[in-house]
C-alpha cells in the first residue's frame, strides 16, 4: 500500500496523536511493527516508512532489536488543540464531566477541552442554525446527547449535526453494555458513544421502614409487595399533611415502566400505537395507587416533584435513578436503591448519556482521542468512584476492584438485578412529537377525566407516520 494513503496518513495521524497527548511518554516503546500491521492493515515497507517519517521529525528513534522508543517532546513546537465540549444543561452530571475535564487537561499538554453549557431548549433545529451564525468564537467539537435529544434528533438529519464514529478504535467497546448501543446507530452509522447509563430504580427510605418494622424492598418484590409496604408507609403526618409510602413522576422517561412490565408495547411491525392488548392494567395500576390505595400523591408535570418529596422525608419510595442519587447524599436519613418491582413481565427501562462529534469539529482525531479516554478504563473507574452514575463498561461497572462512590444508603449493585430485559427510553420507538402528544394526553388520564384505552384508541387513529 503506497504511503500516501488513508491509511498510511492515519497511522501517522494517530501515533503523532498518542505522543503530544502524553499517552505514550518519553522512554516508552511504541507497539511493535508486526502489530501495527495488523491494526492498520499496511504492508512492513509502509509501516517503516511511516516509522522513519516521525523519526525525522524527532518523535522516536528506533533502537535495532528492541523497536522504536518515544523521545522527549517538550522541544517541540507542537501547537494546542482546543475542543469544546458542549454539555447539555440542566444536567446532575455535569459536576462529574467537569471533573473528568479537569483530569485531562492536567494529564495532556496539547490537546485541551473547553466545557461550555447550553440549555437543553436549544433542539438539534436550533442548535444546528446557531452553530452557524453565532458560535463562531465557541464552535463546538463534542455534545453530550441526552436521551431528550436523541428523541429530537428522530426527526432530523442526525448527519447534519454529528460526524460517523464508524472508524473510532475502541479498546473497550466489547466490554459497553450491548443494549446501550443501539438508540445511537443510524443505518449501520455510529453517531455516538455511551459513557454512563442508569436503570430506573426503586429508592427507599431506610429510616421510613426502620420506624414501623418492615423488611426493605428486595428484587424479588411484586406489585403487591409494593402496594402492601406503600399502604404501611402512608400516615397522617399532621392534621393537614400526609407522608406518603410511594411516589411516581408523570414523566415519559418514569411511567413506561409499569405498561411494559404489563406486556404493552409503543411500536409494533413499524406502526406507533399498535391496538393494544396488553399494558393498560400498568397503567391502571398506577391509578390504583392514586385513587384507590390511596398511597401516591398526584403529580403534576414536574419530573422531579418525586424527588424534591424524597429528599425532604415526605414520601418513602420513588422512581429514580442513580443520576439523581447525588443529591441524596446529604440526607439526614439512611435510603436504600433496588430494582424495580416485577408485574407480569420482569422489565426494565433505563436512561443513558451519549457524546458525540458535531459536524462542524475541525480537529477531528484530536476529539476521537477524547471519546477514547472516556471509555478508558482508568476514567471508566473515576466515574463510578466520583458519582453515583453506573459506567458502561461492564468490567468496571460490576467489579468491586473498582469502589462506588460513597452512598449513604446501600445497593449501588442492584442495577445488575435490572439487566435481564432492559431497553433504554429511546428504543421505545416513538418521535419526540409522538412522545410530547403522549405526554399531554397522559394528563388526562392522570386526573381521570379521560380514560386510557380511549387516548390510545385516538393515538391508533391519529399516530403521526415515522
Amino acid at each position: 500500500m503506497r504511503a500516501g494513503s488513508k491509511k498510511y496518513a492515519k497511522l501517522l495521524n494517530d501515533m503523532k496523536l498518542k505522543i503530544i497527548s502524553g499517552e505514550l511518554q518519553e522512554g516508552d516503546f511504541i507497539p511493535s511493527e508486526n502489530r501495527i500491521v495488523q491494526q492498520y492493515g499496511l504492508s512492513r515497507p509502509t509501516v517503516r516508512k511511516a516509522l522513519a517519517e516521525l523519526a525525522q521529525e524527532g518523535l522516536i528513534q528506533t533502537i535495532p532489536g528492541k523497536g522504536s522508543v518515544i523521545l522527549r517532546t517538550d522541544h517541540l513546537e507542537l501547537k494546542v488543540r482546543l475542543l469544546n465540549l458542549y454539555w447539555i444543561l440542566p444536567s446532575y452530571e455535569y459536576p462529574l464531566i467537569q471533573l473528568i475535564v479537569e483530569r485531562f487537561n492536567k494529564e495532556h499538554r496539547h490537546i485541551q477541552i473547553r466545557l461550555v453549557p447550553f440549555n437543553s431548549e436549544i433542539t438539534p433545529s436550533v442548535y444546528a442554525n446557531r452553530r452557524k451564525q453565532d458560535m463562531q468564537e465557541q464552535k463546538p467539537d463534542l455534545i453530550s446527547i441526552t436521551n431528550r435529544f436523541l428523541l429530537e434528533l428522530e426527526t432530523e438529519k442526525i448527519d447534519s449535526v454529528l460526524l460517523p464514529l464508524n472508524d473510532l478504535k475502541l479498546d473497550t467497546k466489547a466490554e459497553v453494555y450491548d443494549f446501550l448501543w443501539n438508540p445511537t446507530t443510524r443505518n449501520g452509522q455510529l453517531y455516538a458513544v455511551p459513557v454512563t447509563f442508569s436503570p430506573i430504580m426503586l429508592v427507599y427510605n431506610k429510616s421510613m421502614f426502620d420506624q414501623i418494622g418492615l423488611d426493605f424492598p428486595s428484587s424479588n418484590w411484586t406489585w403487591d409487595d409494593l402496594v402492601q409496604a406503600a399502604s404501611n408507609l402512608t400516615s397522617p403526618a399532621s392534621a393537614s399533611t400526609v407522608q406518603y409510602g410511594f411516589s411516581f413522576s408523570p414523566s415519559f422517561y418514569r411511567w413506561p415502566l409499569f405498561f411494559l412490565q404489563e406486556g404493552g408495547c409503543f411500536v409494533k411491525d413499524g406502526i406507533a400505537f399498535p391496538p393494544m392488548k396488553n399494558g393498560g392494567a400498568g397503567v391502571q395500576f398506577i391509578l390504583d395507587l392514586i385513587y384507590k390505595h390511596r398511597v401516591a400523591p398526584l403529580l403534576y408535570k414536574s419530573s422531579d416533584l418525586s424527588e424534591q418529596f424524597f429528599h425532604r422525608g415526605k414520601v418513602g419510595m420513588i422512581l429514580s435513578t442513580y443520576y439523581l442519587c447525588d443529591q441524596y447524599k446529604g440526607n439526614p436519613f439512611n435510603w436504600g436503591i433496588c430494582k424495580f418491582p416485577t408485574g407480569r413481565l420482569d422489565k426494565s427501562l433505563a436512561i443513558s448519556t451519549n457524546i458525540g462529534i458535531s459536524k462542524g469539529c475541525e480537529n477531528v482525531p484530536e476529539a476521537q482521542y477524547f471519546i477514547q479516554y472516556l471509555l478508558s478504563e482508568p476514567v471508566q473507574a473515576f466515574i463510578k468512584e466520583k458519582s453515583t452514575t453506573i459506567p458502561v463498561v461492564r468490567t468496571v461497572a460490576e467489579s468491586s476492584k473498582y469502589p462506588h462512590s460513597s452512598f449513604t444508603g446501600s445497593g449501588y449493585y442492584s442495577f445488575m438485578d435490572t439487566l435481564g430485559d432492559i431497553q433504554l427510553v429511546n428504543d421505545l420507538g416513538l418521535s419526540n412529537h409522538q412522545v410530547t402528544q403522549l405526554t399531554q394526553a397522559m394528563e388526562m388520564v392522570w386526573f381521570k377525566t379521560e380514560a386510557f384505552d380511549q387516548v390510545w384508541k385516538s393515538f391508533t387513529q391519529y399516530a403521526d407516520p415515522r
